[in-house]
């Protein structure tokens, strides 16, 4: 996030004295529940940056995604994002409405500053669909060039089942894993701590 600051920082030396800062985030999400933990993650992020900052969002339910008008500017909201929170539901995967806006989005985002927060949740006995999910963002994320947060909340005892190779293919918005590129941990990196 610091890189992120100090970019917004050199842009509002740009823009002249007294210009806002405007951070744009683009929230998706399940349910309620998600909902409510995708607006937390996004009141901590703007919290963390400090004053100065105009925060400009928008959220989008799953299911609304179905509509191809509104899948379509939800892609247009997440491509100028600086932050897309994805949140799915206790062992939830993700709709293919909602596969479908994340390819969209990843070949057409700018080469810039940004991340991709999933908050995934692993709390019920099946939790494949999570991990699925959690697979799929990770490679968006790293085929669209922007940092992937993931922030999970699971039962101490939890074990991570085989995610399947690669499920994400550039031809169709995304390419193959970056060697080298640094993924935070999976845990404790703030949010819920």
């Amino acid at each position: 996030m610091r890189s992120q600051v100090r970019v917004r920082e050199d842009r509002a030396a740009g823009a002249g004295a007294g210009a806002r800062l405007a951070f744009r985030v683009v929230m998706a999400y399940d349910d309620f529940a998600s909902g409510k933990r995708a607006m937390a993650t996004c009141n901590f992020l703007v919290y963390r940056l400090g004053g100065g900052i105009e925060l400009r969002s928008s959220m989008w339910k799953f299911d609304v995604l179905r509509s191809a008008k509104l899948n379509q500017m939800a892609v247009d909201d997440a491509i100028e994002a600086d932050v897309i929170i994805v949140a799915n539901s206790r062992n939830g995967g993700l709709p293919d409405e909602v596969k479908k806006w994340v390819e969209n989005w990843v070949p057409r985002k700018p080469a810039q500053d940004s991340v991709l927060v999933a908050l995934l949740d692993f709390t019920g006995e099946d939790v494949q669909p999570s991990a699925q999910a959690r697979a799929f963002l990770k490679e968006a994320a790293a085929s669209a060039k922007i940092d992937f947060l993931p922030q999970e909340i699971r039962f101490k005892n939890t074990r991570m089942p085989p995610i399947p190779g690669k499920l994400f293919n550039r031809r169709q918005g995304t390419a193959p894993n970056q060697p080298g590129r640094k993924t935070p941990p999976l845990e404790g990196w703030g949010i819920n701590d």
